[in-house]
């Protein structure tokens, strides 16, 4: 699954120019790095409609039972999804997205990324509502982490599903693509969403002799 994510350039125009795709002035006025961005907050999308655009959408998909994630397996079968897989397929802009592990009250998050200065999408589906991001199986290194991770399009794939649904570009991602770090317990608190979030991780608590 995907419950958090990160989009960390500071620069705009880096972001556009990296997917190669115009947005409105008001977005780039808005746009501010996200270092732990969680369900139901703003983020933008690309959808192409002519030409490849980047607009403001919110990720929760669905007004009833709003949902962020959807499995890749059910996805043009499933009646609440297959319209969209059909018409309203997208991209997700992102650099990172997080795990966790470890026991309960001590989950310590794991930030999965790509180097500085690169962004990757996540493919997704959208509607008047929002976006949800799209699940496949694990790669080896998420894996030992989560049974479930983002589909992720690079290169020509990206391209390829705003141009057609296409459920064999919905696989893990290649091995290479991504860094696993672990990062601070800052993750785990929404209202956290700055560059500290990004940091190693706290030490553990030492016990007191009594």
């Amino acid at each position: 699954m995907c419950g958090r994510f990160t989009l960390t350039p500071r620069d705009f125009a880096e972001i556009t120019g990296l997917l190669g795709a115009v947005a409105d002035p008001a977005l780039a006025a808005s746009y501010r790095p996200r270092y732990n961005l969680p369900p139901t907050d703003p983020h933008m999308i690309v959808t192409r409609d002519g030409e490849k655009r980047l607009v403001p959408a919110r990720w929760a998909f669905g007004r009833k039972k709003p949902m962020i994630n959807v499995r890749a397996e059910t996805l043009a079968t499933n009646g609440l999804f297959k319209q969209a897989f059909k018409e309203r397929r997208c991209l997700v802009p992102a650099d990172g997205f997080f795990e966790w592990s470890g026991a309960a009250g001590r989950k310590q998050p794991i930030w999965f990324h790509v180097p500085p200065g690169q962004i990757f999408c996540f493919a997704g589906i959208h509607d008047d509502s929002g976006f949800a991001i799209i699940t496949t199986t694990p790669n080896e290194l998420v894996a030992p982490t989560h049974d479930r991770m983002p589909a992720i399009l690079v290169g020509d794939a990206q391209d390829a599903w705003l141009a057609r649904p296409d459920l064999a570009l919905l696989g893990p991602a290649p091995d290479g693509l991504l860094t696993a770090t672990p990062v601070s317990r800052r993750v785990n608190t929404v209202a956290n969403d700055d560059e500290a979030c990004l940091g190693p991780p706290e030490e553990p608590e030492q016990l007191r002799l009594v």
